[in-house]
């Protein structure tokens, strides 16, 4: 990005319609310090070159994930099927375990749950007590992880519908939030994110859409149609919270349902998952597709290691 500031630059100006004294007002700068920037007199700080680089995705976007490549990405996660996955991971505790322990940590850490990897794995498989957490943040780890581990072992093999999306919310959120397993009956909002959420009226008849929507799509799913099932649950954001969590775990089943390996998004890749994400519900889901088969390949990865076992 360091090198590429004054083309970014140069391109918002010419495809967002601003002046110079419009697109400096945006970034919270003074017309002079935009100026020099865009003579290469100087260059931004990290705080401003992530300002740069949010508002060129917004109003640029991603031109280099063209049709051809989210074709190829598509194409790609096929290749990672594999006949029995689910049966397999039911199988196999150890790598079950892995899984559970990748997805918890990073799915409840992306939320804001500060454990580190080392103490979410004391929490899951020994019951460790860490000094200085509050209760909420262990039963957000404990809850998750139960939850997980009982779609893992196939104790719900039907159809994603609401019953099962208001029980997975219910085990996820149990003991956190007065609302577990029932719908929002208040506004909610994404802090961060310039985007409309789901009027509480009409969560309910949005939410039966999506499920008609996901019934209706081919037997054969594939990784765009869970990919565009996730950007419209989480733009309804049904939950008064714990939608993200719930997205994410009903990715890992649509994935097994498909035989694809389960994606873990890593907290590392935080940022890039919600400008993908809030890119897909505003204009094209391509670069959450690429996204997603990028973590789903880390996955393959890790499950290969148990495969000889």
């Amino acid at each position: 990005m360091a090198e590429n500031y004054i083309f970014r630059l140069r391109q918002i100006l010419a495809k967002g319609s601003f002046t110079q004294e419009q697109l400096a007002q945006r970034l919270g700068v003074t017309f002079a310090a935009l100026n020099r920037w865009l003579h290469g007199h100087a260059k931004p700080q990290p705080r401003r070159m992530a300002a740069i680089e949010a508002l060129y995705k917004e109003i640029v976007g991603y031109p280099s994930v063209t049709p051809e490549k989210v074709q190829r990405a598509i194409r790609q996660a096929d290749g990672l099927r594999t006949k029995g996955l689910w049966n397999t991971i039911a199988r196999q505790e150890s790598l079950q375990d892995e899984l559970l322990l990748e997805h918890t940590y990073n799915s409840t850490s992306i939320e804001g749950t500060t454990f580190t990897k080392r103490q979410t794995e004391g929490v899951i498989f020994s019951k460790a007590m860490i000094p200085d957490k509050t209760l909420i943040e262990h039963l957000e780890i404990t809850n998750h992880a139960t939850a997980l581990k009982a779609l893992f072992q196939r104790k719900y093999q039907g159809l994603v519908n609401e019953e099962f999306i208001k029980e997975l919310h219910k085990d996820l959120m149990q003991g956190i939030h007065p609302d577990a397993g029932h719908y929002s009956q208040h506004m909610r909002a994404i802090r961060g994110v310039n985007i409309a959420l789901t009027h509480p009226k009409d969560i309910s008849e949005e939410m039966r859409n999506l499920i008609k929507s996901w019934r209706a799509a081919p037997r054969r799913k594939t990784i765009k149609e869970i990919a565009n099932f996730h950007a419209d649950f989480e733009l309804i954001h049904p939950f008064g919270d714990g939608n993200g969590r719930v997205g994410r775990l009903l990715m890992v089943v649509q994935c097994l349902q498909g035989n694809y390996p389960p994606v873990v998004i890593e907290n590392a890749r935080k940022t890039e998952y919600y400008d993908v994400l809030e890119y897909a519900q505003k204009k094209s889901e391509g670069p959450f597709i690429c996204f997603l088969v990028e973590e789903m390949e880390r996955t393959r990865q890790l499950i290969r290691k148990y495969e000889d076992k």
